[in-house]
């Protein structure tokens, strides 16, 4: 009786969950192959200059250089970040600059640099040179490596693709997973929402990407590789900058500020390991960039992105927090003496009128209260001299 029980219910929970378990090895397999996928979306994009996502959203170097390989020629203005300064569009730069964002997740300055010195030397056609400094993150207290960042355009490498395709083994490992579950459930969801569940499944399961469709505002294409955001236009513009268009908003602008100051909290760490000091390479590699980039006519332009409303100013409020953040702004500033790059220091958002609900997390805005801070530089007197000096060009 016992043996008849225990067979039927390990039949039973066969039944579930091999279903399950074939479904979400399927999507491992479509979302595993980032080479494929980078390629697909770039090719893709550079067809129909539409906005597509990528489940490499976290790891888009092989995307983002095989994009600025395709727009280099016509392009003049460059921005290197990290995903804070992602929502950076064509729109909020003067109108005769020519944008490429090439902002990429987790790339600290240093890689910044280290790009910048590769198109200074390689590209002296482009003249605008948009370089983050994430105090944040801890970007300028890191060292800088020898040489710069070699941005040929990639080719594919079968041989290479296959050698670090993950075994049958780690691929049901995965499928079985609790955060692969989960992400089914979310796709099975959505399947059964949408309007043609036919369709819907065979996007998911059957193909890389979904099939091309329509934004919101009814004239630019969209196509989604991977599962996540399907058909909400959320991803890369052809101008290389992030739409932001689906991810919860902050709300609290408090919270955000006491979880900052908060001792544990990454803000806090890079400040107190380093006491605000710029690392001495990052200010090195910069000058010898900036005179680089002179020499070709250009302009390097320096900014502190965006930080949610507050959180700045109760760094610069706290007894010893300030001290250190003063040293990063000061060391930034003394350089500058002899460089003369531009600086924008965006970092107390709320003196460009923007607000908590412009904001992913602390240190991640949305493409409005960057519209706003650009704006107001813009109508200054620096701005409109920049704007000037570099229509004449």
């Amino acid at each position: 009786m016992h043996a008849r029980y225990l067979r039927f219910l390990l039949l039973f929970c066969a039944l579930t969950w091999l279903p399950a378990i074939v479904l979400n090895f399927v999507l491992v397999k479509n979302e595993g192959n980032i080479e494929e996928i980078s390629f697909a979306a770039s090719a893709w994009q550079e067809k129909t200059k539409g906005i597509t996502f990528s489940p490499t959203f976290g790891n888009n170097s092989l995307f983002k250089t095989l994009r600025l390989n395709d727009r280099l020629a016509e392009t003049d203005t460059i921005v290197f970040s990290s995903s804070t300064s992602m929502p950076i569009d064509s729109t909020m730069l003067p109108s005769h600059w020519h944008l490429y964002n090439f902002s990429q997740s987790g790339s600290p300055l240093s890689s910044s640099i280290r790009q910048a010195e590769y198109l200074a030397a390689k590209a002296p056609h482009i003249k605008h040179y948009i370089i983050a400094l994430d105090w944040a993150i801890g970007s300028p207290y890191q060292a800088v490596a020898a040489g710069p960042i070699d941005l040929t355009r990639p080719t594919k490498n079968t041989a290479n693709q296959q050698k670090n395709c993950p075994s049958l083994l780690a691929d049901i490992n995965d499928a079985l997973s609790f955060p692969r579950m989960t992400k089914l459930w979310q796709v099975l969801t959505n399947i059964a929402k949408a309007r043609q569940p036919t369709r819907s499944f065979r996007e998911h399961f059957l193909q890389i990407s979904s099939d091309e469709y329509l934004c919101p505002d009814g004239k630019t294409p969209g196509m989604d590789f991977g599962v996540h955001n399907r058909g909400t236009c959320n991803g890369f513009r052809y101008d290389g900058s992030a739409t932001y268009s689906d991810y919860k908003l902050a709300s609290n602008e408090k919270t955000l500020i006491n979880v900052a100051l908060s001792a544990s909290s990454k803000y806090v760490e890079a400040l107190k390991t380093t006491q605000g000091a710029v690392h001495p390479q990052v200010l090195e590699r910069l000058s010898a960039l900036n005179t680089a980039i002179g020499k070709n006519g250009g302009t390097l332009i320096l900014i502190m992105p965006p930080l949610s409303p507050g959180l700045e100013k109760g760094f610069l409020q706290h007894p010893q927090y300030s001290t250190y953040l003063q040293r990063t702004k000061q060391d930034f500033e003394a350089w500058n003496k002899t460089n003369r790059a531009v600086i924008l220091d965006f970092g107390q958002s709320e003196k460009y009128g923007c607000a908590v609900n412009e904001f992913l997390d602390q240190h991640h805005a949305i493409p409005s209260c960057y519209q706003k801070t650009f704006d107001i530089f813009w109508k200054s007197a620096e701005g409109s001299a920049i704007i000037a000096r570099t229509r004449e060009r």
